[in-house]
């Protein structure tokens, strides 16, 4: 059985080896993605897959679900924690300029999945994380 570091490492390695496809493997599946692998009886992936094709879609896609962020909807399905308490494979929001992304924890850095690639930030980008496992 993989440890949490593997399942990590694996789910993020193969999520970053696909092309950025919004509602299919963007940043938001990113983080959902990582979810059910640290916690199969979440499905996250299942649940909001083919809720939106584009950016504009996203956003509506959230409005629709009564949220204003994307800390509101990582809220009803995980456990809150500091952004510094944050753990391996833990989910976080970036606030990057205007735009929220899903990131996950690695340790000291925070990893997202953006248009042209993998990004990665520091503590000073989490406006929020969630604990997993």
């Amino acid at each position: 059985m993989a440890n949490r570091f593997e399942i990590v490492a694996e789910t993020l390695k193969a999520e970053m080896a696909k092309p950025y496809v919004y509602g299919e493997s963007d940043c938001f599946f990113l983080g959902c993605r990582m979810a059910d692998a640290l916690d199969t009886t979440l499905g996250l992936v299942k649940k909001y897959s083919g809720s939106y094709t584009t950016l504009a879609g996203a956003q509506r896609a959230l409005r629709r679900r009564k949220c204003k962020s994307l800390v509101q909807l990582f809220a009803r399905h995980l456990e809150p924690c500091a952004p510094a308490e944050a753990r391996t494979g833990d989910l976080v929001i970036l606030q990057v300029g205007p735009a929220e992304h899903v990131g996950i924890c690695m340790a000291t850095r925070f990893v997202t999945k953006t248009e042209r690639g993998r990004a990665d930030y520091d503590l000073s980008a989490c406006k929020a994380a969630f604990r997993l496992g």
